[in-house]
Formats: structure tokens, C-alpha cells, sequence
């Protein structure tokens, strides 16, 4: 998670930059008639959205390493969110005192920024839900965000584990805090699917005929220890 904090704070403060530098880019600017364009205080306006932008950058990258460093894990995942939540809406209703035209100011940006909040807000909530396995004839169906099945046929083994080895990449899923879902590269197992609904408790490890690792961790124990019997009990039936 600290690449995507300081690629994304950088990418802020570059944007800030560039708005200074080109204040054509600024949203909706090049669609205004001329007439309304001369009443924009054009110089102040990205001037104010220069700062704040780059403000927002700072942010993002001092405050993950600030957290990072205090062990405030979750904290220091969540500072992208909390800067982009509060920063972006700051920096929207007060760049409004730099119109100066009469008359009701547009609200179809503040429209667009809550149709991207509630989208990110969604798919947050789905990241968190905790992943539920479901069993139905000879098939495994693992429920919510990156949602999976397989055949009962097509599993190896199933063991659970205390420890698993440390994630590499995350080649496309949902990360934050000790939350952990979709495809991930890991140390030694390389390549696996992850649903880690928890930073507690033992890891449920299903092992396909390819070595292709699915891997749960619920908080608790007995969530694994259930999927794991009745795992093993469909696996004694297809000898």
C-alpha cells in the first residue's frame, strides 16, 4: 500500500502544478462562454487549487509514513481516503468564492463528486463484508467482492496454517488494513486468491490439482475449523 500512498500523492502535487501552469484543464472551464470565463478569477483560482492540491499530495505521503512509523497500520491505509474525502469537497465549495458571476453557481461537479463518493463508498463496504463459503452438491462457492466457485473434484488439499508467507504483489484485488481479497503473489506460494476478512485467527488453505492456493482467515477459529471438516468430509466422498 505505500507505493500506491506516494504514486498518488505525487501524482496530486504534479496536478497542482499543473493546473497553475495550464488553468485551461480546470473542469468545465473550456465549455463556459466566453462572457462567463471573464468573470473567473482564473489567476486566484489555480493559484487556490495549486496549494490545495498539493497540500492533499503532502498529506497522503507524510501521513501514511506518520502512522506507518507510530504501527497505526490500519490508520496510515486509510489516509488516502480520509484526504481525498475532506480535501477534495474543501477544495470544491470554496474554489466557488472565484466565480464571479451572477446568478445560481452549477452544482453538476458537486453531483459528479457524490456519484464517485458513493461508488467508492460501495465498493469499501464490499471489500469489507466478510467473505462466506458456500457449499452446494460438489461445489465450493466463496460470496462478495472477487467472488469465486470451484468443484470439490478440482481441490488437492485443505490444511490450516498459523502463518502464510508475506504478500509480494497485489496483482488485482482489494487491500486495506488486514483486509485482503482477489489475486495476490505471495512469498513461495507465488500466485494466490486471498480472502482475509481478518488480522486474527488461522489461515484456510485450499490447494487445487494445479497448486493454485485459495486461502481464507476469519477472526474466528471455528468459522475455519467447520469449512475445513466439511472440506475434507466431500473430499473422502469423491474417492
Amino acid at each position: 500500500m505505500g507505493l500506491i500512498h506516494l504514486f498518488i500523492g505525487l501524482f496530486f502535487i504534479i496536478l497542482g502544478f499543473l493546473v497553475r501552469s495550464f488553468p485551461g484543464i480546470i473542469a468545465g472551464y473550456n465549455t463556459m462562454p466566453a462572457e462567463k470565463k471573464k468573470n473567473i478569477d482564473m489567476d486566484g483560482l489555480s493559484r487556490f487549487l495549486r496549494n490545495g492540491l498539493i497540500i492533499m499530495g503532502l498529506a497522503v505521503i507524510f501521513g501514511y509514513l506518520l502512522f506507518h512509523w507510530a504501527g497505526w497500520t490500519y490508520m496510515a491505509n486509510m489516509t488516502l481516503f480520509i484526504v481525498a474525502f475532506t480535501g477534495g469537497p474543501v477544495l470544491m465549495l470554496a474554489s466557488a468564492k472565484f466565480d464571479h458571476n451572477p446568478g445560481k453557481k452549477s452544482k453538476s461537479h458537486f453531483i459528479i463528486f457524490g456519484i464517485v463518493v458513493i461508488l467508492i463508498t460501495g465498493l469499501m463496504f464490499m471489500g469489507f463484508m466478510t467473505t462466506k463459503t458456500q457449499f452446494s452438491n460438489d461445489t465450493l462457492r466463496f460470496t462478495g467482492i472477487y467472488a469465486t466457485e470451484m468443484n470439490i473434484r478440482e481441490i488437492e488439499n485443505v490444511e490450516l496454517a498459523d502463518t502464510i508467507p508475506s504478500i509480494r504483489i497485489k496483482n488485482n484485488g482489494f487491500s486495506l488494513g488486514a483486509v485482503h481479497k482477489g489475486i495476490f503473489t505471495l512469498e513461495e506460494f507465488g500466485r494466490c486468491r486471498l480472502y482475509i476478512n481478518s488480522g486474527k485467527g488461522q489461515y484456510l488453505i485450499i490447494t487445487d490439482k494445479k497448486g493454485f492456493r485459495t486461502i481464507l482467515r476469519y477472526k474466528d477459529n471455528h468459522e475455519s475449523q467447520a469449512i475445513h471438516q466439511k472440506i475434507e468430509k466431500m473430499l473422502w466422498k469423491t474417492f
